[in-house]
């Protein structure tokens, strides 16, 4: 680069003669902290010249004087920070906790700090492209189930409308997770317990009373272990003999009415119990009934058992086929389903679905016989 040559009419004014045959004028002023600064004016093919270049140095000096505020001229020079996908998240989560439910809020947190920071995080969301993004959701297909890779995908589209709604730097800006399509799960559990099979789980686990009845809950209710482990004494309507389960996910609380073993099951249970204690509650090192039991902990009073009997030959991650906890909750609703006298709003209510195409999917439809035989001897003679 040309060694910088003084003005000899303008204080603070310089020029540059490039290889070219062109000149470069620029000037010098010291700002606020004392540091000497250089800004480039323009070139003489641009019609600059040493006058251009002193009349943007008093423009400088004038407006540090008056406010200590730099010209617009060198501000639009400046590289602009450009706004990180973490900046934005930070503000997001702040908005959304004060309107969500706490256990949705932290499961939408965790999958941003687990999921999404440690890839997009330090980026700038102007330069988050939607190819960036399709490589991103296709690395989890391997090891996540289709559900929780669109959780991921919703996450984080959500952040970045977040910040186009609510930062001037990205308002113009086309979220690129808008464009992506969400895929439907390819892995519904279809694995449903026959009668035989429910009787085989009761014989094999017929020394321990706290699993079966998390099992005689779940056939008979329908509902969610979650909401099972955090039931309460005082949930169970004895007047009507129904049970109420809390609020998960979206839903709102809902009753189911108890069968006379299960009721009778129930009230054996909690006879001991005080209305504010957990009808499933942690026994070992210490009974603490004013504590729900964890998931954990009845998981692995039953799942090994199921693990026996039906899972031996299944890929851990094969969700459609494995008998898990959840296989109770889909073989009440399938077997429910297939009575006709059933109707399925009532269904949805049992189930507290928040919409009905959740629970159409229990109702399998069953071929008519004529249908069968049609096809048993299609094609023979």
């Amino acid at each position: 680069m040309a060694n910088r040559i003084r003005s000899k009419k303008y204080q603070g004014v310089y020029y540059r003669d490039t290889l070219n045959g062109d000149r470069v004028y620029e000037f010098t002023y010291k700002d606020l902290e004392g540091k000497k600064r250089w800004i480039k004016v323009g070139k003489q093919s641009d019609s600059f010249n040493e006058s251009d270049a002193y009349r943007k140095r008093l423009e400088t000096l004038s407006a540090i004087k008056l406010d200590g505020d730099e010209p617009n001229f060198i501000k639009k020079r400046r590289i602009v920070k450009k706004l990180l996908l973490e900046e934005v998240a930070v503000k997001y989560f702040e908005e959304y906790k004060t309107r969500a439910k706490p256990e949705i809020y932290l499961e939408s947190y965790k999958k941003y700090v687990n999921k999404i920071k440690p890839t997009f995080g330090h980026l700038p969301i102007v330069e988050i492209k939607k190819e960036m993004l399709v490589n991103w959701l296709k690395s989890f297909e391997k090891t996540y189930k289709q559900a929780s890779i669109n959780s991921y995908h919703a996450t984080l589209k959500a952040i970045i409308n977040y910040g186009i709604k609510n930062f001037d730097e990205i308002e113009s800006f086309a979220n690129p997770a808008q464009k992506i399509s969400i895929k439907a799960p390819e892995n519904e559990r279809e694995r449903v317990l026959s009668t035989q099979e429910i009787n085989h789980i009761f014989e094999c686990l017929a020394h321990k009373p706290k699993a079966l009845l998390f099992i005689s809950i779940a056939l008979g209710t329908g509902a969610r272990p979650k909401a099972i482990l955090n039931t309460q004494k005082k949930d169970i309507d004895t007047t009507n003999q129904m049970i109420t389960f809390g609020a998960l996910k979206k839903g709102k609380r809902y009753s189911v009415p108890l069968m006379d073993e299960l009721y009778e099951m129930l009230m054996e249970r909690v006879a001991d119990l005080k209305n504010d204690d957990f009808i499933f509650h942690p026994d070992n090192p210490k009974t603490i009934p004013s504590k729900a039991l964890t998931y954990e902990g009845i998981k692995n009073q039953i799942q090994p058992t199921l693990n026996e009997l039906f899972n031996q030959d299944l890929d851990a991650n094969d969700r459609k086929y494995r008998v898990t906890l959840y296989t109770f909750r889909h073989t009440f609703a399938t077997h429910l389903v297939k009575n006709p006298n059933i109707n399925l709003l009532d269904v949805k209510k049992l189930m507290s679905h928040s919409r009905l195409q959740m629970t159409e999917r229990y109702a399998k439809v069953e071929l008519h016989e004529g249908t069968k035989n049609a096809l048993s001897s299609l094609y023979k003679k």
